[in-house]
């Protein structure tokens, strides 16, 4: 996607929808766009939070991997090596804690109302509007 920076909210919201729910992903995309808007939901859900524990941490990205991404071969250890890799997340020198980098990960990216963004809300909201049109349609098609 060649989506001008940064990223809008509203782009934010139907990009992630997109990709979560009608793109049937295996692995993270190709495009940096669309990694970092995948990358940024995951630390959306990590907040402003400081002094993560490792267990604090996977907690919170398995409720990424299981109610948001739906990528089927990520999981929430690969996706924190990714997010610690691309500046999303800092550890300490020994790896037991984590915190939210305060400008970090591709902040140039995103417009600030990104942070307001609820990912889970955004997919249950997108599920919502999917099944929706599919009742729609099927009565439509019923002729009811």
């Amino acid at each position: 996607m060649n989506n001008p920076l940064p990223i809008t909210k509203e782009y934010f919201v139907k990009r992630l929808s997109e990709l979560c729910l009608k793109s049937g992903l295996t692995e993270f995309p190709k495009d940096e766009q669309d990694q970092q808007i995948l990358l940024k939901s995951a630390v959306l859900m990590l907040g402003r939070l400081q002094n993560l524990s490792e267990k604090e941490v996977n907690e919170i990205l398995e409720t990424w991997v299981r109610d948001v991404s739906q990528i089927k071969n990520v999981d929430r250890v690969t996706l924190r090596r990714r997010l610690v890799d691309t500046g999303y997340l800092t550890r300490s020198k020994d790896g037991s804690r984590y915190q939210v980098a305060r400008s970090g990960g591709h902040a140039d990216f995103f417009d600030p109302a990104v942070e307001q963004i609820d990912p889970v809300a955004v997919i249950s909201n997108a599920r919502d509007e999917i099944a929706r049109k599919k009742k729609e349609y099927l009565e439509k098609k019923k002729g009811v």
